[in-house]
Parts: structure tokens; C-alpha cells; sequence
């Protein structure tokens, strides 16, 4: 196990520990699997799908993915509110990467 020194060390010297980091997050993967899938989604949409996450965490969460340019988040000014999520630019090119490793696995791992 790494101690604080060795992690620190570790991400100032790989760029990827942030990332894996982020997405290793429960949740974080399914959400950008299901902004994949969809073109946008509503929050409420988000936690019927996804059976077992709170409120709190899929909205910190999201909060997250939002603040790493991964996904987008739109407001409308309307009555009631309404807020859809979407992949940003980044996020759908991320989402390709997942491509090339799903690859890797079925070539090495099966």
C-alpha cells in the first residue's frame, strides 16, 4: 500500500492516476455509460436508472463528472425546473478509449 509521499509522487509523474481516480468513483462509469446511450438525460431519469444510488451522491457525482469536462449540465428556466445531462466533447472521447480497452480485454483477458 502507498503512503501519502508515494501517491502524491505517483500522480505528480502519471497524469492517468487522476482520471482513474475519477472514474473508478461508484457510480461514474455507469453514468457516462448511460449519457452514452442517450443523448441527454434528467437527473430523475439518472436515478430511476440506476437502482441503489442516492439522491446526494448521483447529484455529487455528476457535480464531479461536470467539474472534470465530462458531461455537461443545461438549466431551463422553466416551471417546474428542469436540468438535462449530456456528454461533453471530451466525454464522448473518453467514451471511444473504453472502446479500445474493451478490445484489449476480449484480446488478453478472455
Amino acid at each position: 500500500m502507498l503512503n501519502k509521499y508515494e501517491k502524491s509522487n505517483m500522480e505528480k509523474t502519471c497524469p492517468v492516476v487522476g482520471i482513474i481516480t475519477l472514474l473508478s468513483k461508484k457510480w461514474n462509469l455507469l453514468i457516462l455509460k448511460l449519457l452514452n446511450e442517450h443523448d441527454k438525460k434528467r437527473f430523475s431519469e439518472l436515478m430511476i436508472e440506476i437502482s441503489g444510488v442516492s439522491s446526494r451522491t448521483l447529484s455529487k457525482r455528476l457535480k464531479e463528472l461536470e467539474t472534470a469536462k465530462l458531461i455537461k449540465k443545461v438549466k431551463f428556466n422553466e416551471i417546474p425546473p428542469r436540468v438535462e445531462y449530456s456528454l461533453t466533447a471530451s466525454g464522448k472521447e473518453l467514451i471511444g478509449c473504453f472502446r479500445y480497452l474493451h478490445k484489449w480485454v476480449e484480446r488478453y483477458l478472455k
